[in-house]
């Protein structure tokens, strides 16, 4: 599967939602495990890094809307039906085309650019 055959919802879930590999890993760790919740520290050793990373990892994923947060631990809450389909067609063309998906992952500009871009967009109205 090329890139341009991946879905376009898939597409637009990585560009507006997933920043890196590891996240996209959590994410469909945390879809796996729906039924459950996860500290930092008990995902970082399934996603191979540290609970500091983890945390990082986890809360960016809740601040975009794919995971809610209850006390110190994370669970898989979607924010809307539509954006749970996205992570569902994610996690298949995931498991059919590892390399296409992490190549559109890596391909996107890094979170900080985005950040300053749309520093500079706001700017100027």
């Amino acid at each position: 599967m090329f890139a341009e055959e991946i879905p376009d919802r898939v597409r637009r879930l990585i560009v507006d939602r997933i920043d890196s590999v590891p996240e996209l890993e959590a994410l469909l760790l945390f879809r796996e495990q729906r039924a459950r919740t996860l500290t930092a520290a008990q995902a970082g050793p399934r996603l191979y890094v540290s609970k500091t990373v983890a945390a990082q990892i986890l809360g960016a994923l809740a601040q975009r809307g794919l995971l809610a947060i209850d006390g110190e631990s994370f669970r898989y809450a979607p924010a809307s039906p539509e954006l749970e389909a996205s992570v569902d067609a994610l996690a298949v063309a995931y498991s059919h085309h590892l390399v296409a998906v992490t190549e559109l992952v890596h391909a996107k500009p890094g979170a900080s650019a985005r950040r300053t871009s749309r520093r500079r967009g706001s700017s100027r109205t």
